[in-house]
């Protein structure tokens, strides 16, 4: 029986394939055992790399020599049955393997359970453990105690802390040999951290050391970090719902360290020592005096001593108002400095201080510290029709803008690009100060090439190069730009 392909022009033909099982070589299975091992590595889950072994004869034992491990309780639905998947996996394991990284996350430990995870840290640091994450936590305020295994460990260069710990560092001199990362998160309720039975934390080769979060009274008011290794230091203190003003001791002895970050409410009671190698410093301090503050005397002092401790570095991001009673010190290397003044009434001053003590200043960043940056967002820009145009000609002028006796020499002979982001002109309180002052850096930057005002479009830009075409610039050769949108680089 004759077969006839019947078709239509109004209809496309097709041509039918059939798709036969592959039945060449599996390339894969073929690899060596080290290179499957290093594969199946990049799971992000230990039970998911265990799994694997049901695939055929050639998987049955690959998963105990994978160099990576992830722990979550959260994966099963029984803590037993959690407690009895680690003890299989790593009594399973090839004793010559080692642990590359070791997360270990149990949330709903049982105190009586913590000599199982001690055993668990012990078994890694034998097998020369190069990266531990752990978070333990259990009812009760219990802490784990850190095993001595774990702080004798000479392969540990990475540790980082996701609930509370503590460490008998009695001999703290002999403590993590190797370490070179150390992150303490301090979360909701003072879950995260590590608690020193001394407050001291001496470390041979530590690079790199971060706090983040409150670790409240109960952990440490006392911090002293030593390290003669150190190249950055990163201390963030939200504000504590139950301490507005709450600062801590910290001395820092870290004579290689490059960079420091500190973000907190108060300025804690910093001493630090051997930190002539500084380049840069990030700093933000939340809490604002206005004018009608009383300024303290021991506030003030140490206000100043802080500042003289850092002042060696080339790049300062400053957001903190600092009391106006402060004497800012010579910053003699500095080439660039960011101020985050958050509209407060003397912000100014506190620019002119620091400009009259900076004389190789090069590059200017003024920033009201609302509008975000490209790191928080992609794309964002102000619409045209949600754009609020203010009407200069009816604000009232309360200026409290007062020139400088002499001009910075950083404005005569080194400043060459300033970016003023936020700018609001003469909008609300705290900014009717804005235009003389870019005024005035207009006027005086003798070598001033760019200027960039980044403004929301409340304050018209034909308002602001009005404004700015009334008195004299400085350089012949500077460019002002003004860029009507939320968005501008870092």
């Amino acid at each position: 029986m004759s077969r006839r392909l019947l078709y239509s022009d109004k209809y496309p033909s097709y041509s039918l394939k059939i798709i036969r099982p592959f039945r060449g070589e599996d390339r894969i299975t073929q690899l060596p055992d080290f290179v499957l091992g290093h594969i199946l590595s990049f799971l992000p889950s230990t039970k998911s790399v265990v799994r694997t072994s049901i695939l055929s004869k050639r998987w049955k034992n690959i998963w105990t020599s994978v160099p990576n491990l992830y722990f979550r309780d959260e994966e099963f639905d029984r803590d037993d049955d959690f407690i009895a998947f680690v003890d299989r996996v790593l009594s399973s394991r090839d004793p010559s393997s080692t642990i590359q990284k070791f997360h270990l996350h149990f949330n709903h430990c049982a105190p009586e359970d913590f000599y199982r995870v001690e055993n668990w840290i012990s078994t890694a640091a034998r097998c020369n453990v190069v990266e531990l994450v752990l978070s333990v936590r259990s009812s009760g305020n219990m802490m784990f105690l850190l095993p001595e295994s774990l702080m004798t460990c000479k392969s540990l260069e990475v540790l980082r802390l996701m609930s509370v710990f503590v460490m008998d560092n009695g001999d703290a001199l002999g403590c993590f040999p190797s370490l070179k990362r150390f992150h303490c998160h301090f979360g909701a309720e003072n879950y995260g951290g590590l608690y020193s039975t001394t407050g001291c934390f001496h470390f041979y080769a530590l690079e790199h050391f971060t706090i983040y979060g409150d670790p409240g009274t109960h952990f440490f008011e006392d911090l002293s970090i030593s390290a003669p290794q150190l190249k950055t230091i990163s201390l963030e203190f939200p504000c504590s719902p139950y301490d507005m003003h709450k600062y801590y001791n910290i001395e820092i002895d870290a004579e290689a360290l490059e960079k420091l970050e500190i973000k907190e409410d108060s300025l804690s009671n910093f001493n630090l020592n051997n930190t002539q190698s500084l380049v840069e410093a990030d700093i933000t301090i939340g809490f604002h005096p206005s004018e009608d503050d009383v300024e303290e005397e021991d506030d003030v002092r140490q206000a100043n001593e802080f500042l003289t401790a850092i002042s060696m570095v080339k790049y300062l991001s400053l957001s903190w108002s600092f009391y106006e009673a402060c004497s800012v010190p010579a910053f003699d290397n500095l080439i660039k400095l960011r101020l985050v003044h958050f509209g407060c009434s003397h912000w100014w001053r506190n620019l002119m201080k620091l400009l009259e003590k900076s004389p190789h200043l090069e590059c200017l960043v003024i920033d009201d510290g609302v509008y975000p940056t490209r790191k928080r967002y992609k794309v964002i820009e102000l619409l045209e029709k949600e754009d609020e145009v203010i009407d200069t000609t009816k604000q009232t002028k309360v200026l409290n803008w007062i020139p400088p006796k002499s001009v910075p020499n950083c404005l005569v002979s080194h400043l060459k690009t300033i970016s003023i982001r936020g700018f609001r002109g003469k909008r609300c309180i705290g900014y009717q100060d804005e235009m003389e002052v870019t005024k005035y850096l207009l006027k005086h930057g003798r070598v001033l090439e760019k200027m960039t005002i980044y403004t929301s479009g409340r304050f018209p830009k034909k308002d602001i190069f009005k404004e700015t075409s009334m008195i004299k610039w400085g350089s012949e050769a500077v460019q002002v730009e003004i860029i009507k949108k939320v968005l501008y680089e870092d």
